[in-house]
């Protein structure tokens, strides 16, 4: 188990960058129509990350490409309602 989280560590990093750019974007800004960008991007980068992490270790298949693009909506969606509820929007 340890020895395939230190395998692909690098993608776990890639990951935890590309999450927590998205976030400090949207914490650092308070228009709502570039938090709801920035949203959209990251969770555009993270299942393009998805995709192409599994395409490079031949384990890509359909199954895992609808799965990002659910759980990729599902945030969005929660992040939509969270924004919509909290104000202005």
């Amino acid at each position: 188990m340890l020895t395939k989280f230190y395998k692909h560590s690098l993608y776990y990093v890639f990951l935890v960058v590309i999450l927590s750019l998205g976030f400090l974007l949207t914490q650092n800004n308070s228009n709502k129509t570039f938090q709801i960008g920035v949203v959209v991007v990251t969770t555009f980068f993270y299942v393009l990350w998805g995709i192409m992490h599994h395409l490079i270790n031949h384990d890509l298949s359909i199954k895992i490409v609808i799965e990002y693009i659910l759980i990729g909506s599902f945030g969005l969606a929660i992040i939509f309602f969270l924004l919509a509820t909290s104000g202005n929007y």
